[in-house]
């Protein structure tokens, strides 16, 4: 029986969709799907060496027409079993474009950010409208799945199949001491990480405002923030720090961190910090998790879905000062208990949400549409 062809479309080229398209396309290879990626002219993964194939026919010089007449010759040429789409060309247009595709061949969609996080009405309303077109729509979590569920027709099939590790990323997580080096920061100190896109909803500014208590507890404290800067001002952030009065115990770094250097800032770090308001899933959690840095969350969305207080996290009500400092200082207070929650959250990461787990049932997903174009 031949192998089912599948054209996975991701239209960044950089940041975790990408990371996550590539590390989904190489289990799925595995799996025994032919799999060819479309992606963009600036697609940050060039560098790494791929077993399935890869299009770089995207790019904003194009402009939208442009884009859709590549995708369109794509799929024409190519005669997939299925198309399945990481990322959109337009969320404003594309509830044209996916229904048009779907004529040809069916559809597969996965919502990454089930709500958005700044939300945008007519962006929202026409992304939701993309995602009625599609056979089926993946999402990560049972939050993620009530929400689609509550926004989806009755009849549209909703697939819960998990997030995947860190994959390539987690590949030689380098030496703590080598890491603070290439990074700059210091050796002794205790480091607290903000990883990922920063954003409001991440509560970030209350973990700045907790680093003076925090540094009162252990004064080698530090925290480090690093990842592209997406909503504010780089000086609104300065200013916290300066009012909190932690200039010489804050590295701010506001921008994007290229897939290379990843798994260096968790390498550095004692402990990863996310003080989210709710969240649906985050890509930069289970970085943390499978790469063995130990975790500090909010009990807010799907973290309650994976994570287990003093088992694979420290998790802590939302907007719960006192509680944030007292987990980040008993993580940076008992390495040895904080170095066992990290061994046992990589073991669900490598387990539970693995890659192979994750291919094994886009594979069936796949093959049930499949069967029933044919």
């Amino acid at each position: 029986m031949p192998a089912l062809k599948a054209l996975m479309v991701e239209t960044g080229g950089w940041g975790g969709i990408a990371h996550y398209t590539w590390n989904l396309c190489a289990a799925l290879t595995s799996a025994g799907v032919e799999v060819s990626l479309l992606t963009n002219r600036e697609w940050e993964l060039a560098h790494l060496s791929s077993v399935f194939e890869v299009d770089r026919c995207f790019s904003a010089g194009a402009g939208y027409l442009g884009n859709v007449k590549a995708l369109r010759d794509r799929v024409a040429r190519a005669r997939p079993g299925l198309v399945h789409v990481q990322s959109v060309l337009s969320t404003r247009f594309d509830a044209l474009l996916w229904p048009l595709i779907r004529r040809h061949t069916p559809v597969v969609m996965t919502i990454h950010n089930v709500r958005p996080h700044e939300r945008i009405r007519w962006d929202d309303w026409t992304l939701w409208r993309c995602l009625a077109a599609a056979d089926a729509v993946v999402v990560h979590t049972k939050q993620a799945a009530a929400i689609a569920r509550h926004r989806l027709p009755a009849a549209a099939r909703i697939e819960l199949i998990h997030h995947g590790d860190a994959g390539f990323l987690g590949n030689g997580r380098p030496d703590r001491l080598v890491a603070r080096t290439a990074l700059g920061l210091p050796s002794g100190a205790r480091i607290v990480l903000a990883f990922g896109a920063i954003r409001p909803y991440k509560g970030i500014h209350d973990v700045i405002a907790a680093l003076p208590e925090l540094r009162r507890r252990h004064a080698d404290a530090r925290l480090v923030i690093a990842g592209p800067l997406l909503v504010g001002s780089e000086g609104e952030y300065r200013e916290a720090i300066r009012r909190a009065g932690v200039d010489d115990a804050v590295v701010f770094r506001p921008g994007y961190v290229p897939a290379e250097a990843v798994a260096t800032y968790f390498a550095a770090a004692d402990v990863a910090v996310y003080n989210y308001r709710d969240v649906t899933d985050s890509g930069s959690l289970r970085l943390a998790c499978d790469l063995g840095t130990p975790v500090v969350a909010t009990a807010v969305g799907s973290f309650r879905e994976f994570l287990t207080d003093g088992v694979t996290a420290r998790l802590i009500e939302p907007g719960d000062a006192p509680a944030l400092v007292k987990a980040l200082g008993d993580v940076l207070a008992r390495p040895a208990a904080a170095a066992r929650m990290a061994a046992a959250a990589r073991a669900l990461a490598t387990s539970a949400w693995s890659w192979a787990e994750s291919a094994r049932a886009t594979a069936r997903l796949y093959q049930t549409l499949a069967r029933g174009a044919a």
